[in-house]
């Protein structure tokens, strides 16, 4: 009996300690699969093709790059394509994820292309068309209110004859809320310089290279972005030279006058700059630029890419090799975005060829570790990815979150379309802007999100890497994070909007002024405001009652503020001097309405 008895216990506590190891063995299981899902196991895969992207677009030296950009304002990242000689304009249409090809422009464009942009120049609610030519001339297509554009170059002061351009990149260089214009021109020895024409808000632009105190002189330029380098809420550009001239960094010194501080802030570079990208990558406020270069066996001066950390004193140190994405290749566009969604940003630069004895093609993708180093991953997709490629954009093209990279091919080649198929547990959050004060698409803007007292930041460009313009909607990883505390837009104007406790895995659209997005169109509101010129008096109309009317001026200083207790409301018109103004309208139900008006 003692026997028996002691072998039911023995089997018990056999059995018990089976079930306990196999409970531990199922959490560990669970918690590494937990940490791989909340890290993210990155994978892209190549899905052009099977998107509706079959197309190649010619064969031209140097390349061209790629808009990932919502031209139809249907919530859906499209793609344009430039063309190579013979070889039309792609556009692609983004229907539910796949995309169609269609025909915008008529005659089409079958001449040699380097850059596309879609701008909202004129502030009237659609995106217009720009097409810069490095053989036949740039050209502006306004979008008509029935769908159609029409080229409208010379009818608003720009011209049609060949410059030489290659990249071009739109910013507010005196935030008057109009998007001013900067072309870079490739071409040496000549009386051809790189061009800014300012945007004189009623729909044309005036050539202000002279009187901006750029330098006026030819420098083989690629490309520019504009950024704010130094938080002063002012539109700084950055200019990309190949080979003999060193870049430029133009600081704003107000008014849209520029004054030259490549030197001092030590960025002035000799080197076969391809591309400007621009981002935070660190998250500390200040804005830092990427530069690809060519290989060592063609390059001029400064060999590999480039990787200007801002220290936030107006100055910059190389981090390229510190860092680890020193990259030695004929690089041409790369382009900064979080991959897995883990709250910072990674790289991906793309290749023509590298200088390696069997001439292996090395675009490559850096992993961003969070302690101001990369690392290369390996097993994380990019198959195949052994094209000559040129220029890239970002954006997302099935609306999961997860950004995805367009690359321009060369030599009669599709372009690649990598698909984010990373799996991840890690949460997002979107921001769509539109501006009142400022420009429509809140270019130039800076977003800053904050969970835990742990911020990031974005800035609003378009022209960007090499000849690319990325989404115009910027994404943020949020990791686990189920809420962001607070997101923060500057605007251009100096109008700041705070939106708190936003959930996770939305689209967040914030008007300017109107602190959180409010779609008038489900208010059933009805305001009217008019200037009465005989009375001297800016009247205020509703169907609703209002409750208090603040104005602010341009610069985001508020003017007045009126507690208002009915339907209308009349302001003197003298109390306001001639210039633009906002009204930011409560009602008594709780909503808010902005608009912009103009005192002439």
């Amino acid at each position: 009996m003692a026997f028996l008895y002691l072998h039911n216990y023995i089997y018990l506590l056999q059995k018990k300690i089976f079930h306990l190891l196999m409970h531990k063995f199922t959490l560990t299981l669970f918690t590494v699969f937990s940490c791989l899902l909340l890290n993210g196991q990155i994978l892209f895969e190549d899905e052009a093709a099977i998107r509706g992207i079959t197309n190649h677009t010619g064969a031209l030296p140097n390349g061209s790059g790629a808009s990932f950009v919502d031209y139809d304002g249907d919530g859906w990242d499209d793609i344009t394509l430039p063309s190579g000689d013979n070889v039309p304009l792609r556009f692609y249409k983004n229907i539910g994820g796949f995309f169609v090809a269609e025909t915008l422009i008529s005659p089409q464009i079958t001449y040699r292309t380097r850059s596309v942009t879609w701008i909202d120049y004129d502030n009237d609610g659609d995106k217009d068309l720009f097409v810069a030519s490095d053989t036949d001339g740039n050209r502006l297509f306004r979008h008509n209110s029935d769908g159609s554009f029409e080229n409208v170059t010379e009818d608003v002061g720009l011209f049609e004859d060949n410059v030489f351009t290659y990249g071009i990149s739109w910013g507010d260089v005196n935030n008057d809320g109009c998007l001013d214009l900067y072309m870079s021109n490739r071409i040496e020895n000549s009386p051809i310089t790189n061009y800014l024409f300012k945007n004189n808000c009623d729909g044309t632009f005036s050539d202000v290279t002279q009187s901006s105190g750029l330098t006026n002189e030819a420098a083989l330029s690629f490309c520019s972005g504009f950024f704010d380098f130094n938080n002063d809420g002012l539109q700084d550009l950055y200019v990309a030279n190949d080979k003999f001239k060193p870049n430029f960094l133009y600081k704003n010194i107000g008014n849209g006058i520029f004054t030259d501080v490549s030197s001092s802030s030590g960025t002035n570079v000799v080197m076969d700059a391809m591309c400007v990208t621009i981002e935070d990558f660190d998250s500390d406020g200040d804005m830092d630029i990427y530069l690809t270069n060519s290989a060592s066996n063609v390059s001029e001066s400064t060999v590999g890419n480039i990787f200007y950390r801002n220290n936030g004193d107006e100055t910059f140190t190389d981090i390229a090799s510190s860092s680890g994405t020193f990259l030695e290749c004929l690089a041409w566009g790369s382009v900064f975005f979080d991959a897995e969604n883990d709250r910072d940003l990674d790289l991906y630069v793309n290749c023509e060829y590298s200088n390696t004895p069997d001439g292996v093609i090395q675009s490559t993708f850096y992993e961003n570790q969070s302690n101001n180093t990369f690392t290369e991953p390996n097993n994380i997709g990019f198959l195949n990815n052994v094209q000559r490629s040129y220029g890239s954009a970002i954006g997302d093209a099935n609306n999961d979150g997860k950004q995805d990279v367009v690359v321009f091919n060369n030599f009669d080649t599709p372009p690649f379309l990598w698909m984010n198929k990373t799996t991840t547990l890690n949460n997002y959050l979107n921001i769509d802007l539109e501006g009142l004060v400022s420009n429509k698409e809140g270019i130039g803007s800076s977003i800053e999100i904050s969970i835990n007292n742990q911020k990031q930041y974005r800035h609003v460009m378009s022209g960007e890497s090499y000849l690319g313009q990325s989404s115009l909607r910027e994404s943020f990883g949020i990791g686990n994070a189920t809420t962001i505390d607070y997101v923060k837009v500057k605007w251009l104007s100096g109008i700041e909007d705070v939106v708190y406790n936003v959930n996770a895995n939305t689209t967040l659209k914030i008007i300017e002024g109107n602190t959180l997005y409010v779609n008038n169109s489900f208010l059933n509101i009805e305001l009217n405001v008019y200037v009465n010129e005989l009375s001297k008096t800016l009247n205020i109309a509703s169907n609703s009652k209002m409750d208090n009317i603040e104005v602010f001026n341009i610069a985001g200083k508020k003017i007045n503020n009126y507690q208002v207790d009915s339907m209308t409301f009349q302001i003197n018109q003298n109390s306001l001097v001639k210039g633009i103004y906002l009204l930011k309208i409560d009602f008594k139900e709780g909503n808010t309405i902005v608009r912009k008006i103009v005192i002439q």
